[in-house]
């Protein structure tokens, strides 16, 4: 996981994340929620084509990876605009584009699924009874999530999520370096994630499904399904290849050349659409410490 950052501009992002659409899209969850509470309907249903125009943007923010574990996925894959706060209990998020993430099936779906562990208070939903007049609705639609142009409400939603304090890490709201490590096992061929620091083993009180005491950097480990077999497998080739050219690179009676082909290529392993390029990071950075 690496730090990600949204490209704000009219062209990169869809019209129903915007303006009349995201007015009406609102309008509609605002009078669900309304229906629920009269005990109209059981639960809200989405529409999917709603939130699918953002893929694109999505996946071209991550380079085509995971953006929970860095997995190519656009190659093999069709992947998922992943809810970060789960529509299921944060309905009003649901056509929220700073809600969104491009995942894989396997963070998303088998992992991550509906679980939202929160350290504070949960963000507060509109206040929607029974009795909500159509005119409160109205002139509500269109406020519950932040217009992703408008640079105000963005900050006010950032804000929303730090007072939150999701125990999942968000890579557009949160700097993953500063919580994971990695740890290569040459025996067995693989690399694990690990928490970076005796910082983030501090114990925080959950509040949501009963999932006990968890740090920050075990908890997103744990629910995204960070150390699954196949990833610890894939991260271990690609540290591999990154050893031996660090390794070479060392080599006293390298050309300028050569030298300049391996500097090229590592670096081109830490760049932001590389698989893994987190893990490389981390690894760099340790390698280039212990030679000083």
């Amino acid at each position: 996981m690496i730090r990600l950052t949204r490209t704000r501009s009219e062209a990169a992002i869809h019209q129903n994340f915007r303006e009349a659409k995201k007015r009406a899209f609102e309008k509609e969850l605002l009078r669900n929620q309304r229906r629920i509470r009269r005990g109209e309907i059981a639960k809200h249903t989405f529409n999917s084509n709603r939130w699918k125009p953002a893929k694109n943007q999505l996946l071209a923010e991550t380079g085509g990876k995971c953006a929970y574990c860095e997995a190519p996925i656009a190659a093999v894959a069709f992947g998922d605009v992943e809810h970060y706060r789960p529509k299921s209990s944060y309905w009003w998020l649901a056509y929220c584009y700073d809600n969104y993430l491009a995942a894989c099936q396997l963070c998303n779906q088998r992992f991550k699924k509906d679980v939202f562990p929160i350290q504070n208070r949960k963000m507060s939903a509109p206040a929607i009874r029974r009795n909500t007049t159509d005119n409160f609705i109205a002139a509500k639609a269109g406020t519950i999530a932040p217009d992703p142009l408008d640079a105000d409400r963005v900050n006010d939603f950032t804000h929303q999520h730090k007072q939150e304090r999701p125990l999942l890490l968000n890579p557009y709201f949160d700097d993953p370096a500063e919580y994971f490590a990695w740890r290569a096992d040459d025996v067995l061929r693989e690399v694990e994630i690990t928490p970076n620091s005796e910082n983030f083993q501090v114990e925080v009180i959950v509040n949501t499904e009963n999932l006990g005491v968890e740090p920050i950097a075990e908890a997103s480990i744990k629910y995204y399904g960070l150390n699954r077999m196949e990833l610890k497998t894939q991260r271990y080739n690609t540290y591999h290849k990154y050893r031996v050219l660090r390794t070479t690179f060392e080599v006293d009676r390298l050309s300028p050349e050569t030298q300049s082909q391996i500097r090229n290529t590592i670096e081109g392993m830490k760049a932001p659409g590389a698989e893994f390029a987190g893990m490389i990071r981390y690894f760099d950075v340790l390698f280039s410490s212990s030679e000083r």
